[in-house]
C-alpha cells in the first residue's frame, strides 16, 4: 500500500483555516486528533491565531516547520486553489479538501474543480475530495475529518471501505461496527476531482492488513478500471463488496446531483461486477453479513450447505435464503443419515435440514457428533447451524465444540444465535474471538454463506477466463465507413459490418426499381422479405415499409411500388436509398444482439430474447469486450429463457454454438470499432437448429459522429428527394 502509506500513517497534519473553535468544521479535524492521542505534529495554519488547542498556528504554509505529509483544506471554496497551489510548492503529497461549493454546486463549480485538479496535477498531489468528509485509520486511532462520528471509537479489524457520501459513510462504519464487523481504513472521497475511489481499492489490495474491501459508490468516472481492480483482488484472495446506488432511474438522477459523477449503466456495473468477481451488496446489514463471512478467509469447495436446527422453521428459512444465493441443500450420504440416527432422538428429521430437535439443550455433545458427521459428508460443503434462543451454561460447551468441528475439519461453519446476550454472551465471544460468523437470523446467516460461495465461484469462473484468449478482429475499411457516415447506417450497409467480421446476414441484395427487385427475388427461389432502405427511417414498420413472405414477380413488383409510396408519405424529405430484398427465414428462436459504446465502461456487447422477452420481461445479458468463450456461454446460459434455446419441453435444440461464435465475434468487432461506433443491434437474430447457424435478420448502427438519440440527417426544405 506504498502510495497511500504515509496518507494513513502521516507523520505530521496541517490543517489549512483551523479554528480555535473546535466544534467548527475548521475546528474538528484538530480537535478529533488531539482527543485520538495523535503522537505526530499538528499544524494549524491561519494567520488570526497564535495557537490552536495548544499546537502553534502559522500565518501561512509558506512558514510551516516542516513539509505537512497530509493537509486538510477547510477554507472557503474560492480560497481553495491558493490554498493547494501552497501546498503544491512546499511539496505537500496528499490534501484532503473538506470545502464544497464545486462539481456538487452546478457548472461554475464544476469549472473550479477542474481547476484544482489541473493544480493537484501540475505537483503531482493526490487530493482527497472536494466535498468530503475526511477519513479514518481506525486500526492506528487516526480520524481526519470532520462530524460526530470521527470523535467515536470503532473496533479494529480487517474490512476497509471507500465511501463517496461522507455522512451516509460515516453511517456505514457506525452501523457495521455495531454488527461485529472491525474496520482497518475508512475514507470519504467525496468529488473525486483526482483521487477516486478505485484509486484506494486497488492500493487496498497491496494492504496486508487488510483482508476485505468494501465501497460505497454512486459512480465512477473511471469505471472501466473496476474489472481490471476487481480481477487483481479476486486473484490476492481479497473479496470485493460494492453497495452501488443510483440503480433506479430516481436514485441515478439523486446520485448526479450529489457527487456530479455519472452513474452510467447499472446492467453495465453488474457486468463488472459478475466479470471481476465484485460481490454486490444493497445494504449496511447486507454488506456485514457478507464480510463476516468472508472475514475469516475460509472459502468452501461448493455450494453444497448443511443446515442444522433445533427449530424446524429455522431451517426452513435457512433453505429459502440459501435458494435466493445459488446454494444448494445435498442429499446426505447414507453413511452420514446411518450414524445420526444412532445418536440423535428418534423423532429427530435426519435429513437436510436437519431438525436435531431441543435435545441439543441438555446434551452438547449431540452438536459434536452431528458437526463431525456433516463435516466428513462428502456432500457438504459448508455448514449453516440455527441455535435459535439457546443459552445457559450448555451455551459456551455448544460453541467450544462449534470452533474445535471447525478447526479440525477445516469446513466453513456460520452459526444463527438470537440469544439473549446477557445469558449467552460468554459464547458468543468465543465464537466472535475464532472469527466464526455470526448472525441474528437464519436467512442473514444464509445471505453469509452466499457470499462465501460466490466469492470461490468466482476466483475459479474468472481464473478459467484469464486462461482464455478472446478472439481478435479487424477490418479496416469498416472503420472508414463509419467514420465517414453521418447518419446511422441503413440496414444494407450495417450489414455489410457484420459480414466484414465474419456474421452470418441474411442473403440479400438492394433493388433500385421494381424491376431489379423482381430479379432479385426470382434468384432466391423462395418467399422474401422486402424493406425500404433510408437512414431518416430509423423505424422501417411505422412507416409502413415492410412486406414479408412476398413471392411471385407481381407481387414483388407491387410490393415494391407499395413500400416505395408509403415511405415518400411517411418521411417526404428522407433520402431513399431503395428497397431491400431479402431471404424469409422460417423456423428458429429470435435473439437480439448489440453493441454499447458506453462512456464510462467503453464497448460492451448484449444477448437477450427478442420481442416481449427483451422490451418487457428484460430477458438480457451484459459484458463488457472484449469476452471469452466461456463468458460468452455463461450470457446465453444466465438468460431466464435459455431453456427455450436448450430444447425445452420437446422443441428442437438451437445451434447455440453458432451464437457464443456470433457473441464473440460481437465483441471483436465491438474492440475493433471502438473509436468509431457507437451503438449496434442486430434485431432479430435468427438461431436455426443446432448445425444449421444463425442469421442476422435486420442490423442498425449509430456510428460515434451520429449524436445519439437524435434521427438521421434530414433534408433541407425543398431538396429534390434523391432516389436511385
Amino acid at each position: 500500500m506504498s502510495t497511500f502509506d504515509l496518507f494513513f500513517t502521516p507523520r505530521s497534519v496541517a490543517v489549512i483555516g483551523a479554528s480555535q473553535d473546535l466544534a467548527s468544521i475548521s475546528g474538528q479535524p484538530i480537535a478529533h486528533l488531539k482527543a485520538k492521542g495523535y503522537a505526530g505534529q499538528v499544524l494549524p495554519v491561519n494567520p488570526r491565531y497564535d495557537e490552536v488547542a495548544g499546537y502553534r498556528c502559522y500565518p501561512d504554509v509558506a512558514s510551516l516547520p516542516v513539509t505537512p505529509d497530509v493537509a486538510v483544506i477547510a477554507v472557503g471554496a474560492k480560497r481553495v486553489p491558493e490554498a493547494l497551489s501552497a501546498l503544491g510548492h512546499k511539496g505537500c503529497r496528499f490534501a484532503v479538501i473538506l470545502s464544497s461549493g464545486f462539481a456538487e454546486a452546478g457548472e461554475q463549480g464544476a469549472a473550479a474543480q477542474r481547476a484544482l485538479t489541473a493544480i493537484a496535477r501540475s505537483f503531482g498531489m493526490q487530493v482527497i475530495g472536494p466535498n468530503c468528509q475526511g477519513y479514518m485509520n481506525i486500526s492506528e486511532g487516526i480520524h481526519v475529518g470532520f462530524g460526530a462520528p470521527y470523535g467515536l471509537s470503532y473496533p479494529k479489524g480487517h474490512l476497509s471501505l471507500t465511501s463517496q457520501s461522507g455522512a451516509f459513510g460515516n453511517s456505514i462504519v457506525m452501523l457495521a461496527s455495531q454488527e461485529g464487523i472491525g474496520f482497518r481504513h475508512y475514507v470519504s472521497t467525496g468529488n473525486e476531482s483526482v483521487t477516486t475511489s478505485l484509486d484506494f481499492m486497488e492500493a487496498m489490495i497491496d494492504d496486508p492488513e487488510t483482508r476485505v474491501i468494501a465501497g460505497y459508490v454512486e459512480g465512477f468516472q473511471d469505471a472501466r478500471r473496476l474489472l481490471g481492480i476487481g480481477r487483481r483482488a479476486l486473484a490476492a484472495g481479497k473479496p470485493m463488496l460494492i453497495w452501488k446506488v443510483g440503480t433506479s432511474e430516481a436514485g441515478a438522477r439523486a446520485a448526479a446531483s450529489h457527487t456530479a459523477n455519472l452513474g452510467g449503466s447499472m446492467a453495465l456495473y453488474r457486468a463488472a461486477f459478475r466479470q471481476s468477481g465484485i460481490i454486490e451488496v444493497n445494504d449496511v446489514g447486507d454488506l456485514a453479513d457478507c464480510a463476516k463471512a468472508l472475514l475469516p478467509g475460509r472459502v468452501p469447495k461448493g455450494n453444497r450447505l448443511a443446515v442444522v436446527t433445533i427449530s424446524g422453521g429455522a431451517g426452513i428459512a435457512m433453505a429459502d435464503g440459501a435458494a435466493l444465493g445459488g446454494l444448494v441443500l445435498p442429499e446426505l450420504a447414507a453413511t452420514t443419515v446411518s450414524a445420526l440416527r444412532e445418536v440423535l432422538p428418534s423423532f429427530a428429521a435426519v435429513a437436510n435440514p436437519l431438525d436435531v430437535t431441543a435435545s441439543l439443550l441438555t446434551d452438547a455433545s449431540l452438536l459434536r457428533v452431528t458437526l463431525e458427521r456433516l463435516a466428513d459428508d462428502p456432500n457438504v460443503d459448508m455448514i449453516g447451524l440455527a441455535l435459535a434462543a439457546a443459552s445457559g451454561a450448555l451455551a459456551r460447551e455448544l460453541a467450544d465444540e462449534i470452533v474445535r468441528i471447525r478447526d479440525e475439519r477445516g469446513i466453513p461453519v456460520l452459526v444463527a444465535w438470537n440469544a439473549d446476550p446477557a445469558t449467552v454472551q460468554a459464547a458468543y465471544d468465543i465464537l466472535d474471538s475464532a472469527g466464526i460468523p455470526r448472525y441474528q437470523s437464519p436467512v442473514r446467516c444464509a445471505r453469509g454463506a452466499s457470499a462465501l460461495w460466490a466469492f470461490a465461484e468466482a476466483r475459479g469462473r474468472v481464473a478459467q477466463v484469464m486462461d482464455e484468449s478472446p478472439l481478435q478482429l479487424t477490418a479496416a475499411p469498416m472503420r472508414e465507413l463509419l467514420r465517414a457516415s453521418r447518419t446511422d447506417l441503413t440496414e444494407f450497409e450495417a450489414k455489410k459490418v457484420l459480414a466484414a467480421y465474419g456474421i452470418e446476414v441474411t442473403q440479400e441484395a438492394l433493388a433500385g426499381d421494381a424491376e431489379q427487385a423482381s430479379r432479385i427475388a426470382l434468384a432466391m427461389q423462395r418467399p422474401v422479405v422486402m424493406k425500404i432502405q433510408s437512414a431518416d427511417i430509423p423505424h422501417k414498420t411505422e412507416a409502413g415499409g415492410v412486406r414479408v413472405g412476398v413471392q411471385g414477380s407481381a407481387q414483388v413488383k407491387a410490393a415494391f411500388e407499395e413500400i416505395l409510396g408509403n415511405a415518400r408519405a411517411y418521411a417526404p424529405r428522407a433520402r431513399l436509398d431503395g428497397v431491400l430484398v431479402q431471404e424469409m427465414v422460417c423456423g428458429g428462436t429470435e435473439l437480439i444482439l448489440g453493441i454499447n459504446n458506453d462512456p464510462l465502461f467503453g464497448p460492451a456487447v448484449m444477448v437477450g430474447f427478442g420481442g416481449i422477452f427483451a422490451e418487457v420481461m428484460k430477458d438480457v445479458s451484459f459484458r463488457l469486450a472484449p469476452i471469452t468463450r466461456s463468458e460468452a456461454q455463461a450470457m446465453l446460459r444466465e438468460l431466464r429463457s435459455f431453456p427455450i434455446l436448450d430444447g425445452a419441453r420437446g422443441r428442437p435444440k438451437a445451434d447455440v454454438q453458432a451464437v457464443v461464435d456470433t457473441l464473440m465475434r460481437l465483441s471483436a468487432m465491438a474492440v475493433d470499432l471502438a473509436d468509431e461506433l457507437q451503438e449496434f443491434d442486430i434485431n432479430p437474430l435468427f438461431v436455426l437448429q443446432q448445425g444449421e447457424g444463425v442469421r442476422a435478420g435486420d442490423a442498425l448502427a449509430k456510428p460515434i459522429a451520429v449524436e445519439v438519440g437524435t434521427a438521421a440527417r434530414h433534408l433541407p426544405d425543398g431538396e429534390a428527394l434523391v432516389y436511385p
